[in-house]
């Protein structure tokens, strides 16, 4: 689900954003740690994580690595689930025209 993170659209499932304001909460600064450190395509995918140039928390910087390979892997997993009902379908068709020759 697309959230909204530091004024960039992220997609986060409802369990990371839960620890997303779990963190925000154990901070005086809450959600201004993350602020600049990372760039999101027009999906919510994270594509870049930035140097930190202010204090931060190393628990926000792994916090947001792990997202965008948690993003990056769902997006994987839907691309080779799309692939594989596409070859199925496939495998069927061949095997109703075999039958149907038969």
């Amino acid at each position: 689900m697309l959230r909204i993170i530091d004024n960039k659209r992220i997609d986060l499932t409802d369990g990371e954003f839960q620890v997303y304001q779990a963190i925000c909460a154990s901070y005086p600064q809450g959600a201004d740690l993350f602020r600049g450190l990372f760039e999101t395509d027009n999906e919510g995918i994270i594509v870049f994580i930035h140097a930190p140039t202010k204090l931060f928390s190393m628990q926000v910087l792994e916090f947001l690595r792990n997202i965008m390979i948690h993003q990056h892997l769902r997006k994987m997993h839907s691309e080779v689930e799309k692939g594989l009902t596409e070859l199925r379908e496939k495998i069927n068709e061949v095997s109703s025209l075999l039958q149907k020759k038969d």
